[in-house]
């Protein structure tokens, strides 16, 4: 076990209940939901700094609040942002109440993927943007500091990029976004095949990364680099940093089984049934699974989860990207 070091970032989808019908996902079709128990989130690695919250619809399960409570008294320096899609207002207002009395600084994410009739289709609910612009509202009264719109590219909404970044420049929050993929673990197993033009999608993605570098952030700066790497990984171009995977970052589902990634199917233990995280996590049979993924055996994909400390570790590199592409014209 030559490789165990704790990771330091961490998607875990708490449940797979899920109050939409998104078109490039079908976990709101699960009917059996076997949830771990919420103690279980103790045996979370303290050295976890990056704590992305999913489902399913995560303000779904009826113990979240102390789930979250679990999380901070273990991971006490974790930065924690849910994934919703926001349709649930008043439980969401509700629930994010009670956490922030847990930890003030949390993040949410709502899920925007188009104007009106176009988020509408691709969640299959109708009014839900609605209900995602009253819930972004909702939040920034009880308080939220970080609130996010999460733009997620499918076949049915390229043009709405555009719409959407101006849009959470309108209402004074973040933008992140990502593009819809296929996994054998995640998604409800669903599988997606983007197809786009790609001098189109070159045409508004440079539209997003140019809004971004004209800023001063370095947050936003970063995350233009991002978007570039996710439209060069999209056009078949592979991506431009490491793979963290199974490293720094893992993914967790529902029931406590520990895998890479969302999109990395290789089961590495389980952390309901483990004495602590250590245990399932620094095994040699987790060893030789690092070493595949590091010299190429990974399933490929391009998302924030993954990226975040690659970017992080590599930041000479992407800085001098940066500096290339805001000074010199892309």
């Amino acid at each position: 076990m030559k490789n165990c070091k704790m990771p330091i970032d961490a998607v875990l989808a708490v449940t797979y209940r899920c109050n939409a019908k998104c078109k490039m996902c079908d976990i709101w079709q699960i009917k059996n939901h076997d949830d771990m128990d919420v103690l279980s989130y103790s045996k979370l690695p303290r050295e976890l700094k990056y704590i992305n919250i999913s489902g399913g619809e995560p303000f779904l399960h009826s113990k979240i609040v102390e789930i979250i409570s679990n999380i901070k008294k273990t991971c006490p320096n974790s930065n924690i942002i849910f994934s919703s899609n926001g349709l649930a207002v008043e439980l969401i207002k509700q629930r994010v109440g009670d956490i922030l009395k847990i930890d003030p600084n949390i993040g949410v994410a709502i899920s925007i993927d188009g104007i009106g009739k176009v988020h509408d289709k691709v969640r299959g609910i109708d009014g839900i943007y609605i209900k995602a612009l009253e819930t972004i509202e909702i939040l920034k009264k009880i308080g939220v500091k970080k609130i996010k719109i999460a733009f997620t590219l499918t076949n049915d909404n390229l043009n709405e990029m555009k719409k959407v970044f101006d849009l959470s420049r309108k209402l004074k929050v973040e933008f992140t976004m990502s593009a819809m993929q296929n996994s054998d673990i995640y998604f409800g197993n669903k599988k997606n095949v983007l197809r786009h033009d790609n001098v189109k999608m070159k045409e508004i993605f440079k539209y997003v990364i140019k809004k971004e570098l004209k800023t001063w952030s370095l947050k936003k700066w970063a995350r233009a680099y991002y978007v570039n790497g996710l439209y060069n990984f999209l056009i078949g171009k592979g991506r431009k940093l490491p793979i963290q995977a199974a490293y720094d970052h893992f993914f967790m589902d529902p029931k406590g089984d520990i895998y890479p990634s969302v999109v990395d199917s290789q089961l590495m233990g389980n952390l309901s049934k483990a004495k602590d995280f250590k245990q399932a996590w620094c095994t040699n049979k987790n060893d030789e699974l690092r070493s595949k993924l590091k010299s190429g055996l990974a399933q490929p994909s391009w998302m924030i989860c993954t990226v975040r400390t690659a970017i992080r570790r590599n930041i000479f590199f992407v800085g001098l990207w940066v500096l290339k592409s805001k000074f010199i014209k892309l």
